[in-house]
């Protein structure tokens, strides 16, 4: 489970070197959503997936100070269970604890 302050990072395969060094930290997440992919075709939502995780994030640690910021960054859909894409399984998010978090003993 994840939850509004948590410290992560994104992975996905092929596309290492434009993530790399870039921690994010949850804002807001939406779970349960059912949204549709968004069919470039026809310019309509195709049929509702499986009930799936959206977070939005922000920038908290970056390879360019410039970068950092309120920006919100979306990451989705995700299995609430596993963090992977539930359509790319080459994406997935990858919690971390950094020197100064709180950590939970319950």
């Amino acid at each position: 489970m994840i939850y509004v302050g948590d410290k992560f990072k994104f992975h996905w395969t092929g596309h290492e070197s434009s993530f790399e060094g870039r921690i994010y930290q949850v804002t807001s997440f939406i779970p349960g959503c059912t949204c549709g992919k968004y069919s470039y075709m026809t310019g309509r939502p195709e049929v509702p997936r499986r009930p799936h995780l959206h977070i939005i994030a922000k920038l908290i640690e970056a390879p360019r100070p410039e970068m950092i910021g309120e920006g919100n960054f979306w990451f989705g859909p995700l299995d609430e269970a596993t963090l992977h894409d539930i359509e790319d399984h080459d994406k997935c998010l990858e919690l971390v604890q950094r020197s100064g978090d709180e950590l939970s003993l319950f």
